[in-house]
């Protein structure tokens, strides 16, 4: 090993959907010059994984919320991030957000919104009904290239929890992982060799992982035995994961017992190759990853390969000459945040050895959040500022959402967050528990905690793996558009009709605002986001004349997203907390201050029944009609006698319009025992003229108006609502009306300037608890930086 020279290349590999990235060649070579050839190679293996990335989403969404848990009545705030899925980066290529509020318990959907995406970021609100059942939801959020490829996990939603009232905190959680567990005797116990394999006679690391009858991670203690002989103990260091060393041997025979209520369950240790080679890594500082090769020594010595990707993205390989073992040192500093797949290649260039590993673990958005006092009065003002930087404390411009609310409000089972979304959950397959404790600074050993949960995952959960990507295959017909599409089509044609080429798309809500839009040779056109952000409702007008009969159709997007749905599951990470003290909102009483307010009894009110319409100008567009049907009736009536359509004067001067809702008579005759009415009778006669009911026009119907005027409405994007932020001088924090809001603030739009710096400010309520305060954002122009912090005060009641 001591003669190997180390050699490095640098170059650029671009393709043809414009992705272009950094390949960085560390080459281990003895006393031989880089040839051409190995270029060639090293070129193949970078552009064959790529090529494979074309089946997977290009972007992710990652929704935040103003809090966990919400009473009916309320507004639901949210924000949606649109990130470039390798990069991690705010994309601009999505337009449009369709989100979906549906129960968790029966999949209904009850509400669903459309979203203009600015640059990647979005954000709106639900106002939840009163009549809307209590209950555990999903707020989902489907983007086109998020959503499209064949991949049969879920994860762009944000589960809530939705109650009538709200008093008392929840009971104090426990993670599983922090001291206290279920019980169950049941257990379930894989073990995961470093690199895939185990090869006779090469100390390898073995991996394992317990879980419990209902897949939740269990801490155990167990003994690996040798032809029945203990070899060696080991135990569980974090959520049911841990790992030994062992260079087996192909002819010996081992087994493992645990230590419990069930010791006669035996595991076999299978699977020992006699020859092959393996993949070990040493250790993980900050400057590299260091790795060994080894292989059997009946194997002739060859050229291997290792390969970096970060989410399917190349960022190293490495070449160097195996005899019987190898280090190969990968540097760090070009490579972002996030899994690593490192793959070992023999000659033929055939994979056999992978490891996943987490890199630049440090390189990550640090939030400080800094609030002017630690305790505030009721009503009384707020200063926050928060401060943005990098690993080295150099200034971070960031895209943040900030929600402040009252502690009550928290939901103890979510443990999602951007970090934990973007960097594990999204990237492996499969439920992870707990998530977010692999990023929390808190916990010193978060760092070897994520190191075992890499090794007993295994290379297949990586979704950007070589293999999972060939196996996704894109679907055909099924896929959802970031526009939304419309057709033009003739029911009844005229021979000589010329032919439409455009229809007209308009607000009626703003003056000036008509838009034409270009049909094909089919007649079918595109909604844009440049047309949806007209406004919420929208009126799509064609020129066809009466004499022919053309239909106008708009299709529902949300009828694709809910196609799909039914061939994804829905995967979120899970909070492992004791059954016995998750939050129940049977034990919730009502909120103690609602006692401080009136509660009305329920009064019911009737009037007349009335045709009206909501709509402004479907309102206007009836009293057009109305307008002209009374200018194109054939009713009069008679002003000597009041009869409607008087059969003795007909129309002329003497005569006049029927008024919408006048009675009139109505003038009959007796003949052959018959009472005729609508002509002149001859000779004697006996007669009457009795009332009417009151006289009406023809109704007209929504679709009949619509039709009437060549028009059809469609829906455009959710219009955006302004999160109340009231002021308050002396005189009303003390005399002012009461202020009850659980939600102090929120605020999805902050950027920090060029220091990384914000300042807010925000009125407590009269709320006396502990608040809460979550930030979480993503650089702008830094690869991969997300971040996320939490932080507490208290608001006192004034005296």
């Amino acid at each position: 090993m001591g003669s190997q020279k180390f050699e490095r290349s640098i170059c650029k590999v671009c393709f043809s959907d414009c992705y272009s990235f950094l390949l960085v060649l560390n080459l281990l070579l003895y006393s031989f010059p880089v040839l051409s050839q190995d270029k060639n190679i090293m070129d193949n293996l970078a552009e064959r994984l790529h090529l494979q990335t074309t089946n997977k989403p290009k972007l992710s969404v990652y929704l935040q919320t103003s809090k966990g848990i919400y009473e009916t009545g309320e507004d639901l705030w949210f924000k949606g991030y649109v990130l470039d899925a390798q990069r991690l980066l705010p994309s601009a290529l999505d337009k449009t957000l369709y989100v979906q509020l549906e129960r968790e318990d029966n999949n209904q959907v009850v509400l669903q919104e459309k979203l203009q995406v600015g640059n990647g970021f979005v954000d709106g609100h639900i106002h939840i009904q009163d009549s809307l059942r209590a209950g555990n939801y999903r707020l989902s959020a489907y983007s086109s290239r998020s959503f499209n490829a064949g991949s049969k996990e879920f994860h762009g939603f944000r589960k809530l929890k939705i109650v009538e009232r709200i008093s008392t905190q929840p009971k104090d959680t426990t993670f599983l992982g922090q001291g206290r567990a279920i019980k169950n005797d049941s257990i379930h116990f894989s073990v995961f060799p470093e690199g895939g394999h185990l090869v006779s006679g090469i100390l390898s690391t073995i991996g394992f992982k317990a879980v419990d009858a209902k897949g939740l991670p269990k801490d155990v203690l167990g003994t690996l035995y040798e032809n029945d002989k203990p070899l060696l103990t080991f135990k569980s260091t974090h959520a049911g994961m841990g790992r030994f060393l062992l260079t087996p041997n192909s002819n010996k025979r081992y087994h493992i017992k645990l230590k419990g209520p069930s010791p006669q369950q035996v595991y076999i240790l299978s699977g020992i190759k006699t020859q092959g080679k393996v993949l070990q890594l040493l250790n993980t500082p900050k400057e590299e990853l260091v790795f060994k090769v080894s292989q059997s020594s009946s194997l002739k010595k060859e050229s291997v390969y290792l390969r970096v990707q970060i989410r399917g993205l190349v960022y190293t390989i490495a070449k160097a000459l195996l005899d019987k073992e190898t280090i190969i040192k990968i540097p760090l500093k070009d490579l972002p945040q996030g899994i690593a797949e490192v793959t070992l290649f023999n000659e033929s260039l055939k994979p056999v050895a992978e490891r996943l590993v987490y890199v630049n673990h440090d390189q990550k958005l640090y939030i400080k959040a800094i609030l002017d006092k630690g305790e505030y009065l009721t009503k009384e003002e707020s200063k926050l500022r928060l401060k943005v930087t990098d690993q080295n404390g150099d200034p971070v411009v960031a895209h943040l959402g900030l929600s402040v609310y009252d502690q009550i409000y928290k939901t103890p089972e979510d443990c999602k967050t951007i970090e934990s979304h973007y960097q594990l959950s999204t990237q492996l397959k499969g439920t992870l528990y707990n998530p977010g404790y692999y990023f929390d600074e808190k916990n010193e050993d978060r760092k070897q905690a994520l190191n075992l949960l890499l090794l007993t995952q295994g290379w297949r959960r990586y979704v950007w793996n070589e293999q999972s990507l060939k196996a996704q295959k894109p679907l055909d017909s099924l896929y959802v558009k970031d526009h939304v599409e419309g057709e033009l089509a003739y029911i009844k044609k005229r021979k000589n009709t010329t032919k439409q080429s455009m229809v007209v798309i308009y607000n009626p809500l703003e003056e000036g605002n008509e838009t034409f839009i270009p049909l094909d040779s089919l007649g079918r056109f595109a909604l844009t986001a440049d047309h949806l952000k007209m406004g919420r409702k929208l009126y799509i007008k064609h020129f066809g004349t009466d004499r022919d009969r053309i239909q106008v159709t708009v299709k529902d997007p949300f009828n694709a997203i809910n196609k799909i749905k039914e061939t994804k599951y829905n995967s979120y990470p899970l909070a492992i907390i004791a059954e016995k003290e998750a939050y129940n909102e049977s034990d919730v009483k009502a909120w103690a201050s609602i006692q401080e307010g009136v509660t009305l009894d329920e009064v019911e009110i009737k009037g007349k029944k009335k045709r009206i319409y909501r709509d402004k100008y479907l309102s206007k567009l009836d009293s057009l009609a109305n307008l002209e049907m009374t200018e194109r009736t054939s009713d009069y009536v008679c002003k000597l006698d009041n009869f409607l359509n008087c059969p003795f004067h007909r129309r002329s001067s003497e005569s006049k319009k029927p008024v919408e809702g006048e009675v009139y008579k109505e003038f009959m005759f007796l003949k052959n025992g018959v009472w005729i009415t609508g002509v002149v009778p001859i000779g004697d006669y006996v007669f009457k003229n009795p009332p009417l009911p009151p006289y009406h026009y023809p109704h007209l119907s929504e679709a009949d108006l619509m039709s009437k005027y060549n028009l059809m409405s469609t829906e455009g994007y959710s219009l955006k609502k302004v999160f109340y932020e009231p002021v308050y001088d002396e005189i009303e924090q003390t005399n002012g009306f009461p202020d009850y809001r659980n939600t102090l603030l929120w605020k999805p739009d902050i950027i920090t300037d060029e220091k990384g710096e914000a300042t807010i400010r925000f009125y407590c309520s009269d709320i006396n608890t502990k608040f809460i305060g979550i930030v979480e954002g993503v650089g702008i122009s830094d690869e991969g930086f997300l971040g996320t912090k939490s932080f507490e005060f208290f608001v006192r009641k004034r005296k």
